[in-house]
Order: C-alpha cells, then structure tokens, then sequence
C-alpha cells in the first residue's frame, strides 16, 4: 500500500498540503496557508517528505524562528521528524502536525499517543539533527492549542511588547481590558505607582470574573499604554516582572500589550489590537460581535461617583469605538453598575464629520497682493498654499518660515517676488495682530493689496491633523502641546481693521493618497 504525507493545520484553518514522496515542498506566507503575518517569509519552511521510512526533513528557510513543540529551529539546520510532530511554522504560531496515511505500523494501536523530541546537542561537525521520540500522555491537539510557556516579544524596536502566558489559547472570542485602573490599582493610593510592586487587584472580583470568560472560551487580552518605558523612567525588564506577576495573580492565562511609544500603538490608535488579530492570534479570525474591551479611561466628569475624580482621558473608550467594539467601564463590569447616569465628556474633534470642501475660487485675486494664512500648525495651511500656486498657473509663489527660518527672510523673498510680478501667499500660524501688521506693512511699501485667509481648523483638529501626519511619517515635523497653547494663547481674531482689503474663513479640505490613510484619519487618534 502506498503511504501519503499531509501537513494538517490544528485550526482548520486551509486544506492539509500535501508532501509528494521525496519532493521539496516549500510552505510560508501564502495563499495556501491563508498566513498573513509580515513575519512569516513566503519561503519559511522547506519538507521533503519520506513515506517510505516515515520522516520528513524540514529547513528553516526564514529569518525568523520556526518550531518543533516550542524548541525554536535553527537557520538552515536540517532536522528529521516523524509522525505526530507539530510544526510551528513561526514559533508558537501558525501550528501544524505531521502525518502519514497509513501511519507507521508502530503507532497505529496508540492513535491518542502523541510526541514530544528533544533536539540534540549541537555540534560543529554536525549539519544534520534528528529530534528524538517519546511518547506522553496528553493527544497533539490539546499540547499545540496552548502556548507551553511563558514568552515576550518585542515589536518595531521596542515600540511594542506582547507578554504571553503559558496556557494562552488563541480564539475568535476577546475579552480584552486596560490594565491601571481597572485589573489593578496601586497600593500607595497615589495615581501613578510609586514602584513595580506598587500594585493591587482593583475589585476582589477581577480574577473571578476573567476565569467565567475563560472557561467560556474567551481569549483573555490585556491592553495598555506606558509610556513611562518609553521615555526612560521605568526600565522594560522591571516592567516585564510586574507583569509576569500581576497575571501570576490573576491565576488566568493572559496575552498583554504594551505600547511603550506615541506611534501607531498607543490607544485609542489601533495598532495593538491590529498586531492582535493579524500576528497573535494563529490566524483565526475574531468575532467583533462577541467581543468587547473594558478600561477606566472613559471621559467620565468629576464626581461622577461621590468623591470620584474625573477620568484622565478618552483613549480606553475612544480606543473601542475605533474598532466598534462593545466597551465597558471597570465598575460596569466587575461590580454590574450601571452607567445610564454617568456623564461622560466627548472628544473635541470628531474625524468622521469632516467633509471634503469645494475650493473657494475668491482666494486667488486678478491683481498683484499678498495673502496672509492664519491658523494653527497642521491646519492646512500649506496645502491650501498649494492648491492657490497650482489653481492660479503660478502666480502665487508661497515664502513660508519653516523653511526659510526667520520672518526677515520671508519678507526679504517676497520683495523679490513682487517685483518678478507675482503674488505672494505668506505660510506662517501669525496669530496676533503683530505678526500679521509686517506683512500689511510690507504690502503698503510695495503697493500692492493685501488680504487674509483665517484656517476655520480648531485647534483639536490641528493637533489630529498634527498626530495623522506623524502617523503616516508625512515629511512634517512633529509639533508639540506647548506650540498649540501658545498659538490659542496668542491669538487675535483677524479683521479689516489691520489693514486687510478682505478676510476671508476657509474651512479644512482633506486629501488622502489610499484608502487606507483615509480610514486611520477618521479614527480618533487624540486621547481626549
């Protein structure tokens, strides 16, 4: 009888792939394996497959590790594997098992037998590893659907850490919650932990209650910001030891995310959930439906509770309406209060309410002028600059400080200008009633109009536009918190008076360069 070789996915996730008789087969991200992970290499695994002897030799072909029942695989080793071996086409992830149809003669009176091996020790001399058989008790399915032990990873550098503990269970189902404030409080009462070890379980019902999910099935996830290990006051290894014993506590197997960074992964921004559902999760697709996050940073005003300060920010709720998942506060779900009463502030800005605005053509004037743009960094000032240069065929040339340094030179090139004959648009924030009477001034020694166009973008806008542009690594730099207050600080609102011919409102007008930056622009990307 002629013996087949497949490689079965655990989860069912694709049609097992078959290994031809003493054919290399390759097996990576692809469409075969349904395996979307950017980590996994499209050539990660070589097998050529034996069915007459029952082996197979695999190779791992990618940069990063493969496994054999947690024990990493080394680059370009050749290891032999038998029957029942389960192959972790990236390490703990994406897990498959070996087998062959018959299988060999001495496994078929023990079919709920399964296998671990040990590799053996390594030898220079050496290419060619076998892994060694031995026969345990428990079947393939209910050792590989666990993680085996403990892990952390580390993501874009240090942008991201993901704990995961032994006993994970990958699902369609999340429960996923913040960390401070609703699994733990500190002991010293204080807001911020004085320590690592300055931590308590917030509600005597937390580990009872992630226990219930669990043993519905629920994939426990934990969800938190940290930026004190960013910028360099809590060190990650201390950090790690908090968390490896605030789960040791909990008593329930847990996958944390921790954003360290300002990037992409720190809520209410999407991106440790999305590293979640396309990397962590082996491929299986998750139920938004049945799924829902709980966090204490959900806008609630002062004295929401008797005595109860208001909340730091938005992010934990922002965070689930940005992926529409069902959200709860920590005293709605542990304690079953109801928050039909509880104000909650809501967010400044509000992306999705933004419109894309028709051009309005009264900006460009047939005579020679100066155009002064008033309004916050990252109100669009200077696309609106671009789109007067283009939609006047260049006749309007922009001076603008961030590139020139000093609003000396900006007058000095726009001097030059008028005198080549061209209008000039002025691209600066000029708040105030001083900044804005050089430009009048300057306008009145070369005999020309001069006028201003005031940006309607509030300053929330400004400073989502602001997070958007780093987001995308748009070639803007970076404003900070201060520059928006001083902005609002010092600003005057424009009128005739200062010596402007008109005044003129433009509202904010969006362009987006793919679908996929316009979805992350009408995210909230702000925390409050």
């Amino acid at each position: 009888m002629s013996r087949l070789c497949f490689l079965r996915c655990l989860l069912d996730t694709h049609a097992p792939i078959k290994l031809p008789h003493n054919v290399q087969i390759i097996v990576g991200r692809n469409k075969e394996t349904k395996i979307k992970d950017q980590s996994c290499s499209r050539q990660q695994l070589s097998l050529k497959a034996d069915c007459e002897k029952c082996h197979v030799e695999i190779k791992q072909l990618g940069v990063n590790a493969s496994g054999l029942d947690g024990f990493a695989l080394k680059k370009d080793e050749v290891y032999e594997i038998g029957h029942g071996s389960t192959i972790e086409i990236l390490l703990n992830n994406h897990v498959h098992i070996l087998e062959f149809d018959p299988p060999p003669e001495s496994l078929t009176t023990s079919q709920n037998q399964t296998f671990k091996r040990k590799l053996e020790d390594d030898s220079t001399s050496q290419r060619k590893k076998s892994l060694k058989v031995e026969q345990v008790s428990s079947s393939v399915k209910e050792k590989v659907e666990k993680v085996i032990r403990d892990m952390w990873d580390e993501i874009d550098k240090g942008e991201l850490y993901v704990f995961t503990a032994k006993g994970v269970k990958s699902s369609d189902k999340i429960a996923s919650f913040d960390m401070d404030g609703t699994l733990i409080k500190t002991k010293s009462g204080k807001v911020h932990p004085v320590d690592i070890n300055d931590w308590q379980i917030a509600f005597p019902s937390v580990p009872q209650k992630l226990k219930e999910f669990l043993e519905k099935d629920y994939k426990i996830v934990l969800f938190s910001n940290q930026a004190p290990i960013g910028n360099g006051r809590v060190k990650i290894e201390d950090f790690k030891k908090k968390i490896e014993s605030i789960v040791q506590k909990l008593n329930v197997p847990v996958q944390a995310y921790i954003a360290t960074g300002k990037g992409i992964y720190r809520k209410p921004r999407i991106g440790m959930w999305m590293t979640l559902t396309e990397k962590k999760n082996d491929g299986v697709k998750v139920d938004m439906n049945q799924s829902f996050y709980c966090g204490d940073a959900a806008g609630r005003v002062a004295n929401w509770a008797p005595g109860k300060k208001k909340d730091h920010s938005l992010a934990d709720k922002l965070f689930a309406e940005n992926l529409e998942l069902k959200f709860y506060t920590p005293e709605q779900f542990f304690l079953g209060h109801s928050i039909a009463n509880v104000l909650m502030s809501k967010p400044e800005f509000h992306p999705k309410e933004v419109t894309v605005e028709p051009f309005n053509n009264k900006l460009i004037s047939k005579d020679k002028e100066i155009l002064i743009l008033v309004g916050f960094p990252g109100s669009g000032k200077s696309y609106l600059a671009k789109q007067i240069e283009t939609k006047s065929n260049h006749k309007y040339a922009t001076v603008c400080r961030d590139i020139l340094g000093s609003w000396q030179k900006c007058a000095a090139e726009a001097t030059k200008l008028l005198q080549q004959g061209k209008s000039v648009i002025v691209d600066s924030t000029n708040p105030d009633v001083e900044s804005r009477s050089r430009w009048t001034s300057l306008a009145k020694q070369n005999k020309v109009d001069c006028r201003c166009a005031k940006m309607a973008t509030s300053k929330a806008h400004a400073q989502h536009n602001n997070k958007f542009r780093e987001l995308m690594k748009i070639n803007h730099v970076p404003v900070n918190d201060i520059v928006f207050h001083t902005y609002k600080n010092k600003f005057t609102e424009p009128s005739p008076n200062e010596g402007f011919k008109e005044v003129i409102e433009v509202k904010f007008n969006p362009c987006f360069e793919s679908e996929e930056a316009e979805n992350l622009y009408r995210m909230h990307l702000l925390e409050k």
